[in-house]
Order: C-alpha cells, then structure tokens, then sequence
C-alpha cells in the first residue's frame, strides 16, 4: 500500500492553561534545564486547569501497512502516536489519552508522550506554540509530514520532516536547521522520545557503554550496573536494584548520557509487550543518546500524575544530535544550514539488541549452558543468509526469510570457546552483501576518556588569555545561567588590551545587545590587531561583524569595504556576499546584487535567503520566469520557506496559499519584512503588510498571543513615514507588546523621535532594551511612558528600581502605582509580596495585604502558598491546612517542596499545640500525617529528603503516651538520617540537623548529639563569609526569578540560622539569639528562625524584636 498521508481533526480531552502573562517576564539568572532560563519575548504561562475538556487539533497522520503515526502540528510539531500495527497496534512512542500540560517548559506549558524535538535550547521554546505543517508525497508512494517554526527566541529556521516508505516500518525524521539571520548562534538538538514504562520495560545501549554522565558532565557512572553513588542514591548498597537500564531501578529524578561508543543505536524494550524501538543515527553527527526519568517513587509518580490522568509513567529515550550532553550546543554561522536524519523503527519478540542499523536489528546472548540466542527483527523485507563465525571459521550458516513486523529466532548453535569477542555474526542480504555485522565487546578492554567536568576558576585566578577567552566562549557558547563571560573577556583584555579575539566578542556582545557604539569601538581594535603586521587575517569574522555594525549605524558605504574583505575568507563569504547583494539592491543595482550572490550560493547552495533574494532581484530585472525557477527549485527541498512562498505568490496573484501555510502569523511576518527592508523592498514590504492586516489569524488550539503583534502597524508607518499609519499604531494596546529584533530597536527609535508623546513605543523599547540588559537605556525609555496609564510600565520601572538602583520606596511605589491602575492583575499581587518578602517587611502587614485580596491570590499558586506560609508563622496553622486543602496545586520543575513543607509544617504546629495542650493523641495524629501529604498539592517528597524534625516530634508524642518503645523508634529514624536534600540538592547540613542532635538527646545519647551540634556549629562557621555562588552545575532553578537579591547575605543568613540551632542545642542562649537576630535582620520570615524563636521563648531568652 502507499502511505495514507491526511490532515485531520483530532479531539483530545485537555487540561486548558492559564491566560499568557501580558506583563513582560525578565528572567536574567532562571537555570532551566542547565542553560539561561530567559524566556523574554515569550508570553509566560503559569497556570494549568484542573478539568479538562474536549478540544479539537488538527492533526497530520502518517500510516502504511506496519506503522502509524500522529502528528500535533499546534504542540510544536510533536509527534504524538507511534504504533506497531503488527504488534496489537503496541504503542512503541508514549500515547496519551489526555493532553495534560505541566509547568516544565521553558515559558510554562509541556507535555509529556510522543516525541518532542527539541531545538535550539531545551524545552523547545516553541514546545506548546503552533509549527507550520505541510504534506509532501513521492511517486514511490512515500509521504513527509513537514513542520517548520521560526524560533520565537532567535527567530532560527527550524524544519523537521517525519517520513514514512511502503513497505517500510522505518521513521525517517529529515531536519533542516537554518540560521536566517547575520548573527553566529549556538544550538542544540535532542529528539525527546517518550516510552510508557513499567517494572518489565527496560532501555538498551550499545554493548561498549560502559560508563555514562550526568548533565554537564558533572557526575560520572559505570553502566549498567552503578557501582558507586549517582544522584545520591547508594546504589553500591542495592545489589538487586542497581542495574540502570531498568525504570524499575531508579528511585529518583535521573538523566545519563552516552559518552563514547562505537555504535549508531540505542532504544528500549517491554518485556511484557514484546515489543520496542531502536532509534539509529550517525554517531559521528548524532552522538546523544540519553535516558531521563521522574523516578520509580512517589515524587517521579506525583509527576506522572501531573502529566497524564491514567497512562502512567514514562522515560525519555533522547537521541542528539551535534550535541551528547545536556547542555552541549554546537554553532550556526550566518545563513548555515544544517541538515540530517535520525531513524526510529519498532522490534518485537527479541528483547534489547546488540547491533541495529535502519535495515535489521540482532539480538544475541550466550546462555550458562553455552547456548547462543539469536534474534533478527527487519525494518523492510529481506532474503538472505545469517553467518555465524569464531575466528574466520564458519559455525553456522543460517538461511533467513525476513519481513518487518516478525521476529526471527535461533538458538541451535553452541559456542565452547573462552570468550563472545571470538564470535562474528553477519546478516548477508540475496547478492552476498553485508546488512548487519556485530562482534561481542570484550568490556574488559574498555577505557574511559571523558573526564568528569569542573568548574573555572574566577576570572582573576585566571592567567593565560588564551585561557580566559576559551572560559568566556564556553560560557557564551553554552548560554551558563549564572556565570557571565564579559569578565573572562575583560580579564583577558587585562593581560593583552589588543587581544583580537576578545575584543571582536565583547563587539558581537554588544551588536546583539544593540549598543552599536560600543560594538564598532571594540571591533575596531580587533581588526587593528588582526591587520597589524599584514592586511590579510585568517578570519573574516572581525570584519564581517564590523560591517554589520557600520549597517546598523547607517553607514552603509563604509560597511562594503569590511564585507568586500571578510569575503576573502571561505567561513565569512556567503554572509559576507550576501550583506553585499542586500545593499546593491538598495541601490537599485541588481546585477551587482546578483554577481555577489552568485558567489554566496557558490559557497553556500543551502542559504535560502541568498536564493530569495536572487528570485527578486532576477523578477526586478524582467526575468520573472527565471524567478519562479529559482523559488521553485527552493521550495522543492523546504516546502515552508515562507519567504520563497511569499515571492512566489507575488510572482503568481495567488496569496491566499500563501497566509494559509504561514497562518498568516505576525512573527514570521515581521521577519519577512525586515528580511525585505535589508534589500530595500519597501513597496514590497508594505504590500505584505496591507495584506496581512487585511487578513485573520488562524486559528489556533494552543495559546499564540504574538500571531498579533503592534510591530506591524509601527512597521508600516516607520516604512510608509505616515502620519495616520503612526497615529494608528500609537493607539494599540500595550498587552503582549514584547519586540526583540535589533531592526525593531530602530523601529521604536525613530517612532519616539517623532513629534508628539508615544508611550507605547517607549514601553516596548524599555522591555526590548531591559531584555538585552542595557538596564538604564530601558529605564530611561519606561520614564518616558511613566505619565502614562500603563499598567506595565510601572511594574517594569519598580522592578528596575529594585534590581538595578536598590532603591526600595521606588519599588514598592511603582507596584502600588501599577495595581491602581491594573487592581485584577494577580501577578502584581504575587510580585509584590515577593517584592515585600526581599524588604523583610513585618509579617502582620504581608499578610493583610494578602488577606484583602484573597480571590486574586487563590488563583496562583505562588501568591496562595505565600499566604500559608504567612499563617503558618504567625502561628495560625488550622488556617494554612485548610487554605492548602481548599485547592489543587501544580509545582514547577526543579521548583519542588513549596507547598509540601507549609504543609508538612502547619501538621507540625498543630501537633506540638497539641502536645502542648496535653492532647498527645491529637498531636500524634497530626504529626503522623505531617509527611502523608494529599496529591491535591501536585508533588510528593523526595526520597532523599530528610524528616528529622517529624520524625523528632513524633517520638515526643508517643513519650506522653507513655509508649516508650514507639518512641525511641522515632528518636532513632530522626538521629539515623544523615544529610538532607534541599533546593533539590543532597545537603550536608540543613535546619533538620539539630532535630538529629535533639533526637539523640532524647535517646540518653548526650555525648553524640553534643558532638553533632559542635560539627554542625563548625560547619557553619566555616561557610559563613565564603563567596557565595549559584551552583555552577545547577540543573534547574526556578526559584530565583523577578527579583534580585544578595546572594551573599542569603547564604550568610543560612549558615547564621544553622549556627543558631547549634548554639541552642549546645545550651548557649545569648550565642544562639546573636545568630538569630542576624538571620531576622535578613528574613524575618524564615520558618526555621521562627521555630527557633518559639523555642527560645519558652526557656525565657528571645532575639530583639527591633526592626532591621
């Protein structure tokens, strides 16, 4: 049969999300996923329903006589079904029944199942935005589902095509990656494969994976079996639960990446289905393979829960490619592509394999008695012969008829040699030619060359420029977070003010940021040093980048000699021929323009701009027929080049097609002007323009509130230089107005330079201008707009108030200044208690604010456990309980233990009221129930998480009960645990700690908890005043968001709290209140503190309540 190949709808049940956040989102030191977490101009989505309802998406389904597969074109192009039809239509890809979104990507909504691709960064930032979809049909009856995006963050061509054969069970997924601006990017791209997992699903690597990392290769493991502590988990101590491979092994939330081997597969196996899938890819390009899971525990399983209503766990069987760790991004220069092919086909009825490739898969195993098991699954029909030898000598010659869908089994031959590695098994096809070959690994001969990654030195401990320049590329290439590169380039300018390397970074550093002044002044002195003793450097990048800049400066006929001589380098021409083309346009030159892109595609046939624009400058010089040529011959290899669609439906009349393939979206419509303005396309620009807005929006299931976007109109009278059409613009509303281009800062520029006050312009310029952190020139930009009624403009300003000036009455007026004008924002709300929190307000006048607007802060999550908390210190805990109860929460990833610690605390507050009541049975009953936390709170603890402190006060509990034995179990659990995991790290120490040294007081232990409470008293001494850092190797850190604080007195405070509680177990009251006024000074409402405090009070000592 051909493949059927449709378009269809496809009614889900769906949980909705929240409303996008009209308010701009600037998170400058988020960790998400081990890289910067920024998720600016994306709207921010922080709110998932919790019913769902029954939505129709369209769908594009691929399906031949063996497979088939569902695409979701409106969920970022995922694949969302792979099912083996000859195995009872076994679902190899993860199915859900339910589209379930979480808080796990990049701007809030993800889902689990299928398969999610994800490029540039980790989660797709697209990941739950609408792709482009088309079909592409072969005449030998093989199909493409093509799905293409522009990056909403780099505005980066990402295309990936799922292709299906007649008589074929093999997936091909065609990529092509596009760099389509002037700019150098980094990516990186991991095809997230998701399997439903149980006890009997096991995941397979090569046979030569003998070793595997953790994120940044911050941790190394043997593989399979984990011979020492991986995630902090002992597994040297579970010698039946400490085979990786296995789901059923791994407690808690767990990535390993591949780090060498020779091999081109990996992929899973359901033992109880019978069935799987082997993923194959050149390793030489497509070296990741991974595997991620929540864990086998009731954390990983409050996740599951989160994601899916009844089709249960899962692991991420991750292929990369350019890439093998997480975060690993590899480069795009200007105008590159990138293209390959990953493969997925299923296999049943022969377990995990030792070899596969896109035609066959062997498995093979020797039994105790000698016995050796074979399997042959095929992806396509196949006669041939099996060869079996040791040695060069033949042992078996086995004739196969193969078809996919079934498997092929032997197990008549014996090996009596001393090793596997002797045996050499072939799969011939009819003419004599190799299929599949594998010879057994001797794993006793396998080495390990990847070195376990550490952290660089500071800057100043750095002595060697080239040293320093290669940390600050690094930094730069793999988008860190938390570590800044300028003071690598800085320090390297230090020890040589002329280093071309550095200074051509810090210019591309401050080109992206829009200073151009900045930038020409730094690239200047690189091309100085480049061209200092002859005129002929080995790179171009140096000029090209200063050409750039000149461009942007308007100083378009200075920028052709630096262009003309970045050409003379191979790396630099095509961008560099191109920059020239678009100005010759400009001029009116279209000959010029066509000889200098003749010499780009010479270079680089896969540019497609260069070949657009060709097809325009071809049609300007009455060659329309060679035009349509051109555009044809593009749009035969990327059917979603929008820009080829655009000229080709302006060559034809017919440009309904063309809005329909592109959903007439205003992001890819404002690329496509801004791509037309470089040549000097005006007509051409506001024609598209016109039509656009003459145009709806398609629909769309998933939340797109950039389809429409204010640029457009402020585009057409920057383009048109009207009156009206400015007039028009500045009457927009301000709501999801998040420009990030560098041609928009000109855009905004000019309409400010214009007569007559533009608030709106200046509020869109500061957002654009505080994204690129040029902090001041964004404040600078929002006090224009500060008179007017603009809600965001006020709680931008109050957040640079406090983030750039420290200035906190501005803050704390602009907020209250942005809630009378916006009183139903519930993030203003949110963010201002959290602006009070980092004032260390008094907890009486937080929690009145909260309280007066108690609707608004029970619909987020965030502003409701803030006001728990608050009820939990000023010892109101029935009242937390019941506003924990009342409502579902749903945790941010890596964001965990929130709302189960206010929980976990208010049981504990009634369980010692309790106790102190005399009521020990209500107190046990309470405290029992401190860690059994309801799903309704969306997460569960962690297994490594400590509970000293419940545990403490459970054996008091049963000591007033007189139940002696009961007790001294409890005092035991609470003194036996050793460490904590706090911000979802493994902790040596933690406030839990001192319920250790408590417990083992209880226990007549007096000598043990006095020397606890000395080590923990030493190490907080030790740590107090050690330069404090974010984790270098932080995977995901959600918590640290709008505002900023100092990180410094946070972690002083921490360890001071900690040296409190040792003073006080140690009896030393006046040490322990000095320790607790320098915690309360920084965060009076720290709940350890407060505890400390009550406790305190009790035995008649108590810190000063004086205001810090």
């Amino acid at each position: 049969m051909s493949v059927e190949a449709c378009l269809e709808s496809l009614s889900i049940p769906t949980y909705p999300v929240g409303t996008p956040e009209k308010n701009p989102v600037f998170f400058e030191k988020r960790v998400y996923q081990g890289s910067n977490g920024k998720v600016y101009p994306l709207p921010f989505i922080d709110k998932v329903y919790d019913h769902p309802e029954p939505v129709c998406y369209q769908s594009a389904r691929l399906e031949n006589e063996y497979v088939r597969l569902v695409m979701l074109p409106e969920i970022g192009g995922r694949i969302f079904a792979g099912q083996d039809k000859s195995n009872a239509d076994y679902d190899f890809f993860y199915r859900q029944d339910v589209i379930k979104p979480a808080l796990v990507g990049l701007a809030g909504p993800w889902i689990s199942g299928g398969a999610e691709f994800n490029w540039p960064q980790h989660h797709r930032p697209g990941t739950f935005m609408p792709a482009d979809v088309q079909i592409e049909r072969e005449p030998d009856g093989a199909a493409t589902v093509w799905l293409s995006e522009h990056d909403p963050l780099d505005r980066l061509k990402g295309m990936h095509g799922v292709r299906l054969r007649p008589g074929s069970s093999l997936i091909e997924l065609r990529v092509r990656l596009y760099n389509r601006t002037s700019l150098t990017r980094t990516f990186l791209w991991w095809a997230n494969v998701a399997a439903m997992v149980h006890d009997r699903y096991q995941s397979f690597f090569p046979p030569d994976v003998h070793y595997v990392a953790d994120h940044a290769v911050r941790a190394l493991s043997s593989f399979p079996i984990a011979e020492n502590p991986y995630y902090g988990v002992d597994y040297q101590n579970r010698p039946d639960a400490n085979d990786l491979s296995w789901y059923k092994n791994i407690p808690v939330p767990t990535s390993y990446m591949v780090c060498e081997t020779a091999f081109d597969f990996f992929g899973g196996y359901d033992h109880a289905a019978r069935g799987g899938f082997v993923h194959v890819a050149d390793r030489h390009i497509a070296p990741g393979k991974k595997q991620w899971t929540w864990g086998n525990h009731p954390f990983g399983w409050a996740w599951d829960r989160e994601l899916t209503d009844a089709n249960g766990p899962y692991v991420e069987l991750m292929a990369g490619v350019f890439t093998d760790n997480q975060p690993d991004f590899s480069y795009l220069l200007p105008y590159e592509t990138k293209t390959f092919s990953q493969f997925w086909w299923p296999i049943r009825d022969i377990g995990p394999v030792q070899q596969a490739n896109t035609r066959a898969a062997l498995a093979m195993g020797l039994r105790e008695d000698r016995t050796v098991d074979l399997g042959l699954n095929v992806s396509e029909a196949l006669e041939g012969v099996l060869v079996m030898r040791r040695r060069g000598d033949v042992l078996a010659r086995m004739p196969v008829s193969l078809r996919p869908g079934a498997a092929w089994t032997d197990n008549s031959v014996r090996f009596e040699g001393d090793s596997p590695a002797e045996l050499h098994v072939e799969l011939l096809d009819r003419q004599g030619d190799s299929v599949l070959a594998y010879r057994p690994v001797d794993r006793t001969a396998l080495t390990r060359s990847r070195a376990q990654a550490t952290e660089p030195p500071p800057p100043a401990e750095v002595d060697s420029a080239d040293e320093s320049y290669f940390i600050a590329e690094h930094l730069r290439q793999y988008r860190h977070p938390t570590r800044d590169p300028e003071p690598y380039l800085r320090r390297c300018l230090e020890i040589d003010p002329q280093d071309a390397r550095a200074n051509c970074e810090l210019g591309k550093i401050r080109l992206e940021r829009g200073d151009f002044a900045a930038a020409r002044g730094f690239l200047e002195a690189a091309v100085t040093r480049l061209t200092g003793r002859h005129p002929n450097p080995v790179t171009g990048e140096a000029h090209y980048y200063l050409g750039l800049v000149l461009r942007r400066m308007g100083e378009g006929a200075a920028a052709v000699a630096y262009f003309a001589k970045a050409t003379w380098n191979y790396e630099w021409r095509s961008a560099a021929h191109y920059q020239l083309a678009t100005l010759a346009c400009r001029r009116g030159d279209f000959a010029a323009a066509l000889a200098h892109l003749d010499k780009s595609l010479a270079v680089n046939r896969d540019h497609n701009k260069a070949r657009v624009l060709t097809a325009l400058a071809l049609s300007r010089n009455g060659r329309a027929s060679e035009a349509q040529t051109v555009l044809d011959d593009l749009l035969a290899i990327d059917p979603l080049d929008h820009w080829a669609r655009l000229e080709s439906a302006r060559l034809t009349g017919d440009f309904c097609s063309f809005f329909k393939g592109c959903r007439n979206d205003a992001q890819t419509v404002i690329d496509l002007v801004f791509d037309l303005q470089e040549a000097g396309f005006v007509e051409e620009s506001l024609q598209l323009l016109d039509l656009h807005h003459a145009q709806p929006l398609a629909d769309c299931a998933t939340p797109n509130p950039l389809g429409l976007s204010q640029m457009t109109r402020y585009l057409r009278a920057w383009l048109s230089r009207d009156e009206v059409d400015l007039a028009a613009a500045r009457r927009q509303s301000p709501d999801y107005f998040f420009p990030s281009r560098l041609q928009e800062q000109e855009v905004l520029q000019w309409a400010l330079a214009q007569p007559g006050a533009d608030s709106l312009a200046a509020y869109a310029l500061g957002n654009l201008l505080y994204d690129k952190r040029r902090h001041r020139d964004a404040i600078d930009a929002w006090e224009r707009a500060a008179d007017s009624t603009i809600a965001q403009v006020h709680r931008n300003l109050a957040i640079a108030r406090w983030n750039v000036d420290r200035d906190a009455a501005a803050a704390r007026a602009g907020y209250l200044q942005a809630m009378q004008l916006a009183p139903d924002d519930a993030r203003l709300v949110a963010e201002y208690d959290q602006l009070c929190g980092k004032l260390n307000d008094p907890l009486e006048d937080r929690l009145a604010f909260l309280a007066t607007r108690r609707e608004l802060v029970l619909t987020r999550d965030d502003a409701s456990v803030a006001l728990a908390t608050l009820l939990n210190l000023l010892e109101r805990p029935r009242e937390a309980l019941e506003l924990l109860l009342s409502r579902r929460f749903h945790p941010w990833e890596g964001g965990e233990g929130a709302v189960l610690r206010q929980f976990t605390l208010a049981r504990l507050q009634l369980g010692r009221q309790a106790l102190e009541a005399g009521d020990a049975s209500a107190a046990l009953e309470h405290l029992s129930g401190a860690m059994d936390t309801p799903d309704s709170l969306g997460e569960k603890y962690h297994l490594l998480q400590a509970q000293a402190d419940v545990n403490y006060w459970i054996g008091r509990a049963f000591a007033a009960l007189g139940k002696d034995h009961e007790a001294a179990a409890a005092f035991e659990a609470a003194a036996n645990k050793q460490g904590d995991f706090a911000e979802m790290a493994v902790a040596e120490h933690s406030p839990l700690s001192y319920f250790r040294g408590l417990a083992l007081r209880a226990l007549g232990r007096e000598q043990e908890a006095q020397s606890l409470f000395r080590e923990l008293l030493a190490f907080a001494q030790q740590r107090m005043g050690q330069d404090a850092d974010i984790d270098y190797f932080a995977t995901s850190l959600p918590n640290l968001l709008v505002f900023d604080e100092d990180l410094q007195q946070r972690r002083d405070s921490e360890h001071a709290l900690l040296a409190a509680l040792a003073y006080h177990g140690l009896g030393n009251s006046d040490e322990a209140i000095a320790a607790l006024e320098k915690v309360r000074a920084f965060n009076r409402a720290d709940p350890n503190a407060h505890a400390l405090q009550l406790d305190l009070d009790r035995t008649g000592a108590r810190a000063s309540a004086q205001e810090p």
